[in-house]
């Protein structure tokens, strides 16, 4: 469930996203995940965000071509309030995809597509599979020859 975000600060940083669908970043209430540790009964329900925030892609980057699904360089863009990002950051130090730069922040955007520059070669694991290198699959033989 996304809720609506609000900027406190009024400055923004550029958040790049390498998976491809993107990711939604759930900033919660660091009071309520305290009670929930201590609490004597086990609580079942899962916490609620206080914030969240919906960010694109690597197939929502300008160069994507659908067609062609190259994945390799890319990530999406999305600002995101300062705030937001560094309490996410906080909350989620030991991420996997924060820690292995498929997301990563910087104050504009140049910087971000810069740093994402830096990627262009490194893959994600996440990209699909380049089908002329796939052993033993040819493709299909069109009408045309």
């Amino acid at each position: 469930m996304a809720l609506p975000t609000s900027s406190r600060s009024g400055s923004t940083v550029t958040v790049i996203c390498r998976m491809p669908s993107g990711l939604v970043l759930d900033l919660y209430d660091e009071g309520d995940l305290a009670a929930r540790a201590q609490a004597k009964n086990t609580v079942m329900l899962p916490p609620v965000p206080k914030e969240s925030i919906t960010l694109r892609g690597a197939r929502r980057d300008p160069r994507y071509h659908k067609k062609e699904n190259i994945m390799l360089g890319m990530g999406g863009r999305t600002e995101v309030p300062s705030d937001f990002w560094t309490a996410w950051e906080k909350q989620n130090v030991n991420f996997m995809p924060l820690k292995n730069g498929l997301i990563f922040a910087m104050p504009k955007e140049a910087d971000a597509v810069d740093k994402l520059n830096e990627f262009r070669h490194e893959r994600t694991g996440l990209e699909g599979l380049d089908r002329d290198k796939i052993q033993g699959v040819k493709p299909m033989a069109s009408d045309d020859d």
